[in-house]
């Protein structure tokens, strides 16, 4: 089986991932880079398994934005999760971070599904019927109550 090309807004969002976990999740500096263990563990969440590989079946199909917005909203809790234990690795502690990203990536999903369908049905309203061509405006004056009286004699 062939790997599938990335397309450019697929490489877009794998480069916001890959440098927001770099530098905000694990605390790179600019020298340092993912180790590929690292990179194909944060690959497969996006195919709901423990790491990408071509020889078994995906289990789910996330974007990368997804994954990236579930570490964006993780955030807090991995950072507090991760300062109070001591890991024997690094490739512990990223299990530990994806796991926390794991159980909560289906929450983010539907959030984003659920935005999506909103913007869509907002493109839809037929915004010619909120139009609104208000009544002619009538001072009310001398010369109109005078008009009204001159019609009544």
């Amino acid at each position: 089986m062939r790997s599938k090309k990335m397309t450019s807004v697929e490489k877009e969002q794998w480069d916001k991932l890959y440098q927001y976990v770099k530098n905000e999740i694990l605390l790179y500096d600019s020298s340092q880079s993912i180790p590929s263990g690292l990179v194909l563990r944060l690959k497969g969440l996006t195919k709901g398994k423990y790491m990408e590989n071509r020889n078994t079946e995906d289990k789910a199909d996330y974007s990368y934005e997804v994954v990236l917005y579930t570490f964006q909203i993780c955030k807090p809790s991995i950072m507090s999760a991760i300062s109070n234990k001591v890991f024997e690795s690094e490739s512990n502690k990223f299990n530990y971070i994806c796991k926390i990203v794991e159980n909560n990536i289906n929450d983010v999903y539907l959030r984003v599904q659920k935005a999506k369908k909103s913007e869509e049905n907002i493109d839809k309203l037929d915004t010619n019927i909120l139009s609104h061509n208000g009544g002619e405006y009538q001072k009310k004056t001398e010369e109109l109550r005078n008009k009204r009286l001159n019609e009544l004699w």
